[in-house]
């Protein structure tokens, strides 16, 4: 029952994260497509999108056998920094890609 738990968690995380990416980065992209003088996304959801989309995908295929922290040490294991270093990755591509969109309609 714990390792459902867990399960259904990464599915809730990825959900979360989808929504985030609708609301907060997709949105703004629609509004410069329709060519809004003015446009505002949020920062955060550059992190917020991968880390969830990454913690989400990770704790549905690996359930309670995702040993990315030691609990004793309190520090992250090998896995756990290489979830990081794809959530690192994801979101400095991310915001690359969300910056050449906007250049390309012509704001900046």
């Amino acid at each position: 029952m714990h390792d459902f738990k867990i399960r259904a968690g990464g599915l809730l995380l990825m959900v979360l994260g989808a929504i985030a990416a609708w609301f907060f980065l997709l949105g703004p992209l629609r509004e410069a497509h329709a060519g809004v003088p003015e446009v505002r996304y949020q920062l955060k959801a550059f992190l917020l999108v991968p880390l969830c989309v990454v913690f989400g995908i990770a704790f549905l295929l690996r359930g309670s056998g995702l040993n990315y922290r030691d609990v004793e040490r309190r520090q992250l294991t090998l896995t756990g920094w290489l979830l990081f270093a794809v959530i690192a990755v994801l979101t400095a591509v991310g915001y690359w890609w969300l910056q050449q969109e906007f250049a390309e309609l012509g704001y900046r």
